[in-house]
């Protein structure tokens, strides 16, 4: 800086002697080559261009990109009943909820990519309820080993959308009516076992029928007929079927599982 200001004031100084020179001068004489000022030489050097922001399109790998910020899902209530077709309540049934992800509730189906996130159990009280505090989503409802002497209508799968928050959905799993006596009647259970051909030659005639035990829709039969015709029936829908022809050669661990009550287990193996 220095030096340039020194550059400066000694222009400065032959710009004034040239001009004295001039008026001292004869004004016929042209001023001599050498009166002429000096070319300034000094380079004059711009200072460098800052690099600024571009708009070339390209995204900043560089930067993490900022995370969505998931929905408010809120909770709801679903309650899942446990009732006979008449509806009469059947308790302590163990059921469940399933969440299931992805799903949007408000399509009112769960597709076919959907998995179990999170599940949820519970135990019917005695009006045959269960109530759950879930998040907004879709639901499998389930049901587990149901009470000794009840019998599951088979209805497929069970679903639940729960699609506002604070709002309540139900779901119910349906169980057959118990027997009345004269449902478990020896001409009740005959007709219907003839009808559907599970039974022997001689069998059809029901005043030769004695009902052992009648167990809600669970009930053993035998006919006063030559050899061992004791049978275990059950009832499904509005029908006997014949269970098992010997009940002493099926043991009581599988009977069990198949809903057979407590009460005629001294009717099969103990294994």
């Amino acid at each position: 800086m220095a030096m340039m200001h020194g550059i400066v004031r000694k222009t400065v100084v032959l710009a004034a002697l040239a001009v004295l020179a001039v008026g001292c001068g004869s004004s016929t004489e042209p001023a001599s080559p050498t009166s002429q000022l000096p070319e300034l030489t000094t380079p004059v050097t711009a200072a460098p261009l800052q690099p600024g922001p571009t708009n070339s399109g390209v995204t900043d790998t560089s930067r993490p990109a900022p995370k969505p910020v998931p929905p408010q899902a809120g909770t709801g209530t679903a309650m899942i009943f446990t009732r006979t077709l008449s509806n009469q309540p059947v308790p302590n049934v163990p059921v469940n909820l399933r969440l299931i992800q992805p799903c949007d509730p408000k399509n009112d189906d769960i597709p076919d990519d959907g998995k179990e996130v999170r599940r949820w159990d519970g135990i019917t009280d005695g009006t045959g309820r269960a109530i759950f505090t879930v998040p907004v989503g879709c639901y499998r409802m389930g049901m587990g080993q149901p009470p000794a002497g009840t019998t599951p209508v088979p209805e497929g799968y069970h679903h639940l959308f729960l699609i506002r928050p604070d709002s309540t959905v139900e779901g119910a799993f349906r169980f057959q009516d118990p027997a009345s006596p004269d449902q478990c009647s020896p001409q009740a259970i005959v007709s219907d076992l003839a009808a559907q051909g599970q039974l022997y030659s001689g069998q059809e005639d029901w005043t030769l029928a004695t009902v052992r035990e009648c167990a809600g829709s669970w009930g053993v039969i035998s006919w006063n007929t030559p050899g061992d015709t004791q049978r275990l029936v059950r009832r499904l829908g509005d029908r006997w079927n014949n269970y098992v022809s010997f009940p002493h050669d099926t043991c009581w661990s599988t009977a069990s599982k198949d809903g057979v009550p407590q009460r005629l287990q001294g009717y099969f193996n103990k294994c």
